[in-house]
């Protein structure tokens, strides 16, 4: 099983790069285990498909704060605190959740999701603020209120990298089921998807995206 270091153990640009790529474009199309620490978040929370303005927003929200915080800190618009590095901005990711035992994306009133981006652990709930500020400044219109600095804890997790439309994703997600059953392993928490490709630039047949779930041993009846 591969195991990450700890986010706050990372001092440079580079350590940053390599943990960055264990959990996205590095993943393979085979499925593989890996024990992922606790990581810092600025996420946006919400219940409405993909395709929604809402979730649409929440995408603006994440990229204007992130770039918002390593252009300030890079350029000296904002104070770099204790351990800054440059970092790179990665990949979108969501956490997604039914009220209901089966996850359906297209229904709105049973989906949950909280969509995010990594942050490195030098960023601080003052500087998130006002980078969110600085945002919220030239483009009024967008909810950057709606973002919060937290963490996601997943420990223990499979992960795979599906290739392909986000429609066609049954047969990759259904690799990881078989290694978690084969393995007596179950389920132990939220579906979570990390979108390598940009759509706007990237063919449907060509998307990557990793698919991960966290696991636990099953309990033995």
């Amino acid at each position: 099983m591969k195991v990450l270091p700890s986010p706050r153990s990372i001092r440079n640009t580079k350590q940053w790069d390599e943990f960055q790529k264990a959990l996205s474009t590095g993943v393979k199309r085979q499925v593989e285990e890996i024990r992922i620490p606790s990581v810092q978040v600025i996420a946006v929370s919400g219940n409405e498909p993909p395709a929604s303005k809402q979730y649409q927003n929440a995408i603006a929200v994440l990229y204007g704060i992130a770039y918002g915080l390593k252009m300030g800190l890079k350029f000296g618009k904002l104070p770099r605190p204790k351990g800054y590095f440059d970092f790179r901005v990665g990949a979108l990711e969501s956490l997604w959740w039914s009220t209901e035992s089966l996850l359906d994306i297209s229904n709105p009133k049973t989906l949950r999701w909280q969509a995010y981006l990594m942050s490195p652990a030098f960023v601080n709930r003052k500087l998130v603020d006002q980078a969110r500020s600085a945002a919220q400044a030239k483009h009024p219109a967008i909810p950057y209120d709606s973002a919060t600095l937290t963490t996601v804890n997943e420990g223990r997790s499979v992960q795979v990298l599906h290739v392909g439309p986000w429609d066609k994703e049954e047969p990759t997600i259904a690799q990881l089921h078989e290694y978690i059953a084969a393995h007596g392993l179950t389920v132990n928490g939220k579906h979570h998807e990390i979108y390598i490709s940009d759509p706007r630039r990237v063919k449907p047949e060509k998307l990557k995206t990793v698919i991960r779930l966290p696991v636990k041993s099953a309990t033995k009846s």
